[in-house]
């Protein structure tokens, strides 16, 4: 090759042109090197079509020839005719780039895409056409034109071919849904979501009744093109229904054959066979239950990866036996199960953490390195780490990376940190109507860090002044002291009621408090606390005259509380807000006063416990949409006399004060049942010595940071321990709520309840503000 001559370039250099080629003056041509050369060019993009020749051949040598032809750059893109979806969208998602060459796939895609969208709208696709017109400009116009039909809706779904079933019942098994009356039977067609019904939830449910030999014949689609309605015809052939004959598992040696069958047998329809059915039906045995064995098979393959085996698999076999006669065929079913070895993690690692000490992650896992593999504790730490608030949510899934040589698996957890600090100001316009304070201002401002250092360690401090009176609280705690497992937190405190909130006074409590935290042994999820807590209360009335005789709280004097606690509590709760399994069980006794010393001398018990468990998701994917139920019991009970310390009593209703009840307002309901003046003017007949409170709830978790549940409330307030009894009359409310965690404000709810029990039945609106509800 003497020299390389480019012929058709205009956009391009020549030299461009041969130095994509690779190709030197003097280098030997062979053809690898010219098709190499071919593929370069045509990979740019930039051509239809190169061809590469080589003059005087024969002599050896000679210049090299390479002919091009570009393609047209494209100017514009349009689409006529195309009214149901967005042209812009269709552009974009087929990459067709304005001012870069025209590529022919592009086209085709975009065609496709049309079709495709049209077809998920329900719309009939009469025609897409393309055309490419010169621009005065250089390049080409490419226009797409579109012709719509009528949006398809299907009329009717007709079966042909089915004696097992009526229309209506394998109507109900189709995604596919006729037109109806109300607006969102819509009737619409989608091809993709009729496809899967005729290849998956049509034989799926004819498998879960017997009939595995179901087959789809054919299906028609009539549409009327004036209307856009459709009439829809599935044939079908459903072939016999098997009855179950003989079940084994075989291969396994971990689990016994008994604890694997179960699995089949919980999944069945029927666990105790045909009890309702003719004789003859019981006698023909169990119809055979196709979905039950291919979920009890999947069952299986979980049970064992959470036990290590990680390669484990279950293969369902199913045998056809022909039937006697006078008898339904059976199958002989069993389950090969192919157990493999069990895997051991060897290393749990962390990535993305940057700010958060990696002590303060592992705190929060369930496996640790030398652990059997469960992926069962894999999930409950990724939903454990998720729930510290200190990272972005959704979390990415965990890598797990397993070694068939070594039988040891290594976890990775990804994490991105968030911001989890914040401050909070403003100020407030209002007041009680009952006290007189109306139309005051007061300010606040606020500071909390949850993840202090990155050892989620924890500051609060909030300062208000306002209503003639000012508040101050800061709080310490730290989850680990030196690094251990022992937690501690320190307190200081002048608060009140926040913004008068009673309309017969106030009252001010000064003091301070500190706790201890320390695990039990033998227990990773059970710790037990010890603390100690000094304050002294003032009460402030509006009408000192009023206070002769008068059972106010606030014309009581002022008083000094000298506790000890002591707690223990046990939390197995995969998410500290929006758990959806897990349980947690507390019980705390306190000493006030007595050898303590202070101005009354009482004890008071609490106990609280809740229990979650998951029900379904939306969706496969482990950050998908969670639903749980929830169970939640709380009690307490005061031994002694409060004497001046009657808020350590116990009131009910509402969310913000006392013990919350939904559907009811603040502090309504007490030893005397509901009364709407202890909401106004709260005195010593609101308050009882025990109560008991019980919440179910139903709770849809969207994301790590956004709830909505649907719950029932109960519960009531007793004027003596004695008098305590749960299964007496409860006061009850039901309602649903929505809660959502905020970068600055933390976690806002509100709830909509009807209160069943009040002398008017009727909803109450609650709006909740902070991370301890």
């Amino acid at each position: 090759m003497d020299t390389v001559v480019v012929r058709g370039s205009a956009r391009i250099s020549d030299a461009a042109v041969r130095s994509s080629l690779g190709l030197r003056p003097g280098a030997t041509v062979t053809a690898p090197v010219v098709q190499d050369a071919i593929r370069r060019l045509m990979a740019s993009g930039n051509y239809e079509s190169v061809q590469i020749s080589v003059r005087n051949a024969e002599a050896g040598h000679g210049p090299l020839v390479v002919d091009l032809r570009e393609r047209p750059i494209l100017a514009e893109v349009r689409f006529e005719g195309l009214r149901s979806i967005s042209g812009s969208t269709v552009r974009d998602s087929a990459g067709l780039r304005e001012n870069t060459p025209l590529e022919p796939q592009r086209v085709a895609a975009a065609s496709k895409l049309i079709r495709d969208m049209l077809a998920k709208k329900g719309v009939q696709v009469l025609a897409v056409d393309t055309a490419t017109q010169p621009v005065a400009t250089g390049g080409v116009r490419l226009t797409f034109t579109v012709r719509e039909g009528n949006r398809l809706a299907i009329s009717d779904i007709d079966f042909v071919g089915n004696q097992a079933f009526g229309d209506d019942v394998l109507k109900g098994a189709l995604s596919t849904r006729e037109e109806g009356f109300l607006w969102f039977r819509t009737g619409k067609f989608d091809r993709t979501t009729f496809d899967e019904d005729l290849r998956t939830n049509l034989p799926d449910f004819y498998g879960s009744h017997g009939y595995i030999d179901f087959a789809v014949v054919r299906d028609t689609l009539v549409v009327d093109p004036a209307t856009g309605k459709a009439r829809l015809t599935i044939e079908v052939a459903e072939g016999p229904q098997y009855r179950l004959g003989d079940f084994n598992v075989e291969g396994n040696s971990r689990f016994p054959s008994e604890i694997l069958a179960e699995q089949f047998t919980t999944q069945r329809r029927s666990v105790l066979g045909l009890p309702f059915g003719s004789q003859r039906e019981r006698e023909a045995g169990e119809v055979f239950d196709q979905g039950a064995l291919n979920a009890a098979a999947g069952a299986i393959e979980q049970q064992y990866r959470n036990e290590g085996y990680l390669y484990a698999q279950v293969i369902p076999n199913v045998q056809r036996i022909p039937g006697a006669a006078g008898q339904p065929p059976r199958v002989n079913v069993s389950l090969a199960v192919s157990e493999q070895q069990p895997f051991y993690i060897r290393r749990v690692a962390f990535a993305g953490n940057t700010n958060t000490h990696e002590s303060v992650i592992r705190d929060r896992l369930w496996v640790v390195p030398g652990d059997v593999y469960s992926e069962a504790r894999v999930m409950q730490s990724y939903q454990a780490i998720s729930g510290l608030g200190f990272f972005e949510t959704p979390m990415p899934v965990p890598d797990i990376v397993p070694n068939p040589e070594t039988g040891t698996v290594d976890i990775t957890f990804h994490v991105k940190e968030k911001q989890t600090g914040s401050v909070n100001f403003g100020t407030v316009f209002g007041g009680s109507p009952y006290s007189g304070n109306s139309g005051r201002f007061a300010g606040f401002l606020g500071f909390q860090e949850p993840n202090l250092f990155g050892q989620g360690k924890q500051a609060n401090v909030r300062a208000e002044i306002g209503y003639g009176r000012s508040t101050l609280e800061l709080s310490y705690t730290d989850p680990a002291i030196n690094g251990g497992r022992n937690s501690g937190s320190v307190s200081v405190f002048r608060s009140g009621d926040r913004y008068a909130r009673f309309g017969n006074g106030r009252r001010t409590r000064t003091g301070a408090s500190l706790q201890f935290g320390f695990p039990v042994p033998g227990s990773q999820r059970t710790r037990a606390f010890l603390g100690y807590s000094l304050s002294r209360t003032a009460y402030e009335t509006d009408d000192e005259e009023a206070c002769s005789g008068s059972s106010s709280l606030f014309c009581l004097p002022d008083a000094t509380a000298s506790t000890l606690s002591a707690s223990v509590a046990r939390d197995t709760k995969n998410h500290p807000l929006f758990p959806t399994s897990g349980t947690r069980q507390s019980v705390q006794l306190e000493q006030t006063g007595g050898p303590l010393g202070g101005s009354a001398n009482f004890q008071k018990l609490f106990t609280q416990a809740e229990w979650w468990v998951p029900v379904g998701k939306l969706g496969s994917s482990p950050r998908s949409p969670t639903m749980a139920l929830g169970l939640q019991g709380r009690a307490g009970a005061i031994f002694g006399d409060a004497g001046p310390l009657p808020f350590e009593r116990f009131y009910v209703g509402g969310v913000q004060f006392g013990q919350p009840l939904r559907g009811y307002q603040e502090s309504t309901i007490g030893p005397r049942g509901y009364s709407l003046a202890c909401n106004r003017s709260l005195e010593l007949g609101c308050l009882g010595d025990a109560f008991f409170t019980v919440t179910g709830e139903y709770a849809l978790r969207l994301t790590d940071a956004l709830s909505v549940s649907a719950f029932g409330d109960a519960g009531n307030v007793y004027g003596s321990v004695g008098e305590f009894n749960p299964t007496s009359r409860l006061y009850r409310g039901a309602g649903v709520g929505a809660t959502l965690v905020t970068p600055f404000l933390g976690a806002i709810g509100i709830d909509a309840a009807y209160g069943f029990d009040r002398p008017e039945p009727g909803w109450e609106i609650h709006f909740k503000l902070g991370n301890s509800f």
